[in-house]
């Protein structure tokens, strides 16, 4: 289900996000991405059949490494997502889903970009203005052995930017399985005290929460989607974790506290 609009805030007392696209993949067409088949093997990124999918009845965009009729592939497969407009909407985040379709070959490597423009060489510019990206071996976090793990990217660089495209890439790995995206979301932060935030960042791993920023963080609290606080804990270092082990499965809202100004985000608890 494809999304290109501004949402209003989850909850009207955090600050005001504007939700500029997203894309769960439930309706099985990724016709709207551009997909490259650089290695030139004939497979590509494809939005993958519900009815093998790990976690149920949920949908993917899903790239291989293995196939059962022809073997080992090397992939280099590019899905890059429509132009999406950010004129005028304040900090800038990316968050996903990613994981490995099999939990003993799970030895996946990708990299996601976001950029001010849709070639390989755009998403190949090391100038922060332009691009932003992460790589990573997903196989070097277990929760990502046949789950789907949550993902942020920090895009404050690109604040200013009037157009960007969202690229996932699947490289440098070979005779592993699948590759599994999902709940593709890019944000804009609407009112955020820039300087106490930067360099905030946070991940969910192994049920934690992992936080960091460049000054001390204060506090953090987590609400359910009744807008119930279930989490408050005072904090004081530039690194800290929060126990999510107590917690039923679902999405939550964090607001973090920095140096007097906050930030919410949501999250995923599996």
């Amino acid at each position: 289900m494809k999304k290109i609009t501004l949402l209003a805030a989850l909850f009207a007392g955090f600050a005001m996000n504007a939700q500029l696209f997203s894309d769960d993949f439930e309706d099985q067409d990724i016709s709207d991405w551009t997909l490259l088949d650089e290695d030139g093997d004939g497979f590509n990124f494809r939005a993958y059949d519900p009815s093998i999918a790990q976690n149920g009845e949920r949908n993917y965009m899903s790239s291989e490494s293995w196939d059962p009729i022809v073997g080992p592939l090397t992939p280099d497969n590019y899905a890059i997502s429509p132009a999406i407009d950010v004129a005028g909407n304040g900090t800038l985040q990316l968050d996903y889903l990613v994981g490995g379709q099999d939990p003993l070959y799970f030895d996946e490597i990708y990299t996601v970009y976001v950029s001010t423009g849709n070639t390989i060489a755009d998403f190949e510019n090391t100038d922060p203005t332009v691009t932003v990206s992460f790589t990573e071996n997903i196989g070097n976090d277990p929760a990502a052995a046949g789950e789907l793990v949550p993902r942020n990217l920090d895009l404050s660089s690109l604040d200013g930017a009037t157009t960007l495209y969202i690229a996932f890439r699947h490289h440098d790995v070979t005779d592993q399985f699948i590759i599994n995206f999902d709940d593709v979301v890019l944000t804009g932060v609407l009112s955020v005290e820039d300087n106490a935030l930067a360099g905030f960042n946070y991940f969910v791993s192994n049920n934690q929460l992992n936080l960091s920023a460049n000054t001390a963080l204060e506090n953090v609290a987590l609400y359910n989607m009744l807008g119930q606080q279930v989490v408050s804990q005072k904090l004081s270092n530039n690194t800290e974790t929060v126990e999510l082990s107590g917690l039923q499965s679902g999405i939550y809202i964090a607001t973090v506290s920095i140096d007097g100004a906050s930030k919410s985000f949501k999250i995923v608890k599996n």
